[in-house]
């Protein structure tokens, strides 16, 4: 392998830069043959240096900017989450010549014009796929469908409330559900994003800014709220053989593109009302390539994981 060798920083070693360093560690040599050259994890920056983390021994720093001023990285993973500071690094990482891959879906949502043209700028990349979608590959069909007139999309975009959604349905109190969701690592301790629907929102702004070529502010994506739902809700539904499910629909209308997302009855026997668990489905009807279809886990650290890693070696097999 004669290529020269990319040298990758992480910021954030939560969950899901956890997996991201357990893959390096655990599958260098499939991880360098797909990427064409040699791909070495050389740091990672966390807030709390003292906290145990199961990463693959990647070395740690508390200073971002010993990941970002090292000349040896040229590509920079950010997954902090949140809009700051994960923006302004973004922003410096651009400013020193290193691609950028991200899972931070508020970032790319609210920032896309700026991160773009700051990417531009600097002759690198900037990859997001797992902004949307954990390990399902959608921003990545929608990247390839620039040529068909978008008509609908629509799907269930947050791991978080179809499982909640799937546990009214046994007669589970919305508190009850949104605890077990906690419990087993869906939903943060605060669940604010997930159950009034910011992150659907976020992730609803992007598909479409794809779909569109320009930026669908998450603003213009009406939201409503999960909280207001519970078990007799869920069994009315049931009754007319449909299950609620919080969707997310963007309809591309001839004058205006019109987005929601919030809880809303399904069929029973369609993919939208057979996901359970974290489970993510996206479908989007066009003029020329019918109705497709994306399904798959849309949430967890190694599902995540496994599209951050999918941008990394796409950027690593493009450069020269």
């Amino acid at each position: 392998m004669t290529a020269k060798p990319l040298g990758i920083g992480i910021l954030g070693l939560g969950t899901v830069g956890s997996a991201v360093g357990r893959a390096f560690a655990d599958r260098q040599k499939r991880l360098d043959a797909a990427a064409g050259r040699t791909v070495r994890l050389l740091g990672a920056a966390v807030r709390d240096p003292k906290k145990a983390r199961d990463a693959g021994g990647v070395p740690q720093t508390t200073d971002p900017f010993a990941i970002l001023d090292d000349p040896a990285i040229g590509l920079v993973i950010e997954v902090i989450g949140g809009h700051q500071p994960a923006f302004d690094l973004q922003l410096a990482a651009f400013e020193r010549g290193k691609h950028v891959v991200t899972a931070n879906k508020e970032v790319v949502a609210k920032e896309w014009d700026t991160l773009h043209e700051a990417a531009r700028l600097a002759h690198r990349e900037l990859r997001f796929e797992a902004a949307v979608g954990g390990a399902v590959p959608v921003i990545r069909g929608l990247r390839e469908l620039q040529a068909v007139r978008p008509q609908v999309l629509k799907g269930l975009l947050n791991g978080t409330t179809t499982y909640i959604c799937s546990q009214l349905e046994q007669g589970v109190s919305f508190d009850d559900a949104l605890a077990e969701a906690q419990q087993k690592g869906y939903a943060e301790a605060d669940p604010t994003n997930d159950v009034d629907g910011f992150d659907a929102a976020y992730k609803l702004s992007i598909l479409v800014s794809l779909l569109e070529g320009r930026h669908f502010r998450p603003e213009q994506v009406r939201r409503t709220s999960l909280r207001s739902i519970g078990p007799a809700e869920a069994a009315a539904a049931a009754s007319r053989g449909m299950r609620l499910r919080y969707l997310a629909v963007a309809d591309f209308g001839e004058k205006a593109t019109k987005a929601r997302v919030g809880p809303e009855e399904v069929p029973a026997d369609s993919l939208e009302g057979r996901a359970g668990g974290p489970t993510n489905v996206i479908s989007l009807e066009s003029d020329m390539a019918a109705t497709l279809v994306w399904s798959g886990p849309g949430a967890g650290g190694d599902a995540t994981a496994s599209a951050i890693l999918a941008d990394v070696i796409a950027i690593a097999r493009g450069m020269r």
